[in-house]
C-alpha cells in the first residue's frame, strides 16, 4: 500500500513539474509528508532513503519504477526520474555542475580565445599567496582571491568582467562578512587585484562583456571571428 502511494506521488510530481528530468529523493519529502506517507522529515530524506535501501537489499527496487540509484563506491545517492528512458548517463556532483557551468560561460569562451591569441594555455582560477580577501569572521583567516587566467611566462593576468561582476538585483545587495554589499565587495576586490598584482610586478589586462556584442541579458552573442579580433586588439602588446 505504501509503495503504491509513493509511486502515485512521484507520478504526480513529474506531471506537475514537466521540466524536471531528475530530482533528488529528499526533495520530494514534502510531497510524501503531504500525502500522509511520512509524518515528518528526518535528516534530509532519511525516511524515503530507508525504504529505498530496504527494497534495494531485497532486490525489489523495481517496485518503484521511478528510482535511479547513483552508486559511488559504498554510497548511494537516491533520485527519481520520470521514466527509465530518461536516466542520465551519470548525475553530476555539485562541484562538477559548477565546473560544467563555468566551462560553458562567457568567461571560459573569452579565455579560450585569449589562449588562441597568445598561443599558450593559461592557468585558470590561479591563486597567489599575496592576493587575499578580507578577514573571515574569526578575524584571523583570509581566502586567496582567484584571478581568471595567469600566463606565467608572460607574467600576465587576464580578468574577465561579466554581468555578475557589475550589478545583480537582490544578490548584489546582500551583505558580506565585511559588512558591505556583494556588489561593493566585487568592486573592492577588483580594485585590490589590480593594485596588489601591480605591486608584485604582474601585468593585468581586463576584458569586459561590454567589449563585445551582447543580447538583452548581457550575454555575449558569440561570433568567433569578430570576437577573436577584439581579443587580439586587447592583447596586441603580448602577441609576437
Amino acid at each position: 500500500m505504501k509503495i503504491n502511494k509513493i509511486n502515485a506521488i512521484i507520478k504526480t510530481y513529474f506531471e506537475q513539474h514537466p521540466q524536471e528530468t531528475i530530482v533528488s529523493a529528499k526533495d520530494v519529502m514534502t510531497d510524501f509528508i503531504r500525502g500522509g506517507i511520512f509524518s515528518k522529515d528526518e535528516k534530509h530524506g532519511l525516511p524515503i532513503r530507508k525504504i529505498l535501501r530496504e527494497l534495494d537489499e531485497n532486490e525489489k527496487l523495481d517496485l518503484i519504477p521511478y528510482v535511479y540509484a547513483e552508486r559511488k563506491d559504498k554510497i548511494i545517492n537516491w533520485h527519481f526520474v520520470p521514466s527509465k528512458e530518461k536516466i542520465p548517463e551519470r548525475v553530476l556532483s555539485k562541484k562538477e555542475e559548477a565546473l560544467k557551468a563555468r566551462s560553458q560561460s562567457d568567461e571560459s569562451y573569452i579565455l579560450d580565445l585569449c589562449d588562441r591569441v597568445i598561443g599558450k594555455k593559461a592557468v585558470r582560477q590561479k591563486r597567489f599567496d599575496f592576493l587575499l580577501g578580507d578577514f573571515h569572521k574569526d578575524g584571523i583567516t583570509r581566502t586567496k582571491l582567484p584571478v581568471a587566467a595567469f600566463y606565467q611566462s608572460l607574467n600576465l593576468v587576464i580578468e574577465h568582467y561579466d554581468i555578475n561582476d557589475t550589478s545583480i538585483a537582490g544578490e548584489a545587495a546582500k551583505k558580506t562578512v565585511s559588512g558591505v554589499s556583494r556588489e561593493e565587495q566585487r568592486k573592492i576586490y577588483n580594485s585590490r587585484r589590480a593594485s596588489v598584482l601591480n605591486r608584485n610586478g604582474i601585468k593585468l589586462i581586463t576584458i569586459s562583456y561590454t567589449d563585445f556584442h551582447c543580447d538583452e541579458n548581457k550575454r555575449i552573442v558569440r561570433n568567433e571571428e569578430t570576437d577573436l579580433a577584439i581579443v587580439k586588439e586587447k592583447l596586441k602588446k603580448f602577441v609576437g
